[in-house]
């Protein structure tokens, strides 16, 4: 049996809804052929911004989003009803988005309500990387672009002033 084998082997073990880190394979094998392993492994789990990782959950009844709910998973059933308006103006109906994309549209409407429902679904965690991720993109480009008008950011992203407000309105949360 190979190295990756036991890995995968170990992987299906462990508990549900539990954080690991790659520490728990040291005596299979070396951290480089984990790291690789568990790259492989996206069927089996699901990795955190922490370099940790989840075992994953499949639900026989639930083919839309059929991992539990954790910081990690990419796509969710967007229903417009929960937030104060609907961003995705494509559809006025429930439909499937990525979580990344449902936070950075409700963020940028700056509406606490919107925020505090984002907080409830996704965590105040995700939503405040999420929030902190945007911003470096933004600043790494050096511009906002406004309707074909390029704004010159300077300085850095954690003392932008709409940066403080929402991840004030975060930490409220």
């Amino acid at each position: 049996m190979t190295q990756a084998q036991k890995i995968r082997n170990k992987i299906n073990t462990l508990q549900y809804n539990q954080e690991y880190s790659a520490k728990i394979f040291d005596d299979i094998a070396s951290q480089e052929v984990v790291k690789k392993t568990l790259q492989r492994s996206q069927h089996m789990i699901s990795k955190t911004s922490t370099k940790r990782f989840y075992r994953l959950y499949l639900d026989e009844n639930s083919d839309v989003a059929p991992y539990t709910t954790f910081d990690n998973q990419d796509k969710v059933k967007f229903n417009p009803n929960d937030y104060s308006f609907n961003v995705f103006w494509q559809t006025s109906k429930p439909s499937i988005q990525s979580v990344s994309s449902v936070i950075r549209n409700y963020l940028a409407t700056m509406n606490p309500n919107d925020i505090q429902t984002l907080c409830n679904n996704f965590g105040r965690n995700r939503v405040k990387r999420e929030l902190i991720q945007k911003y470096k993109e933004m600043y790494a480009q050096g511009f906002l672009n406004v309707k074909g008008m390029e704004i010159a950011l300077v300085g850095r992203y954690d003392r932008n002033p709409a940066f403080i407000e929402i991840l004030g309105m975060i930490n409220d949360c």
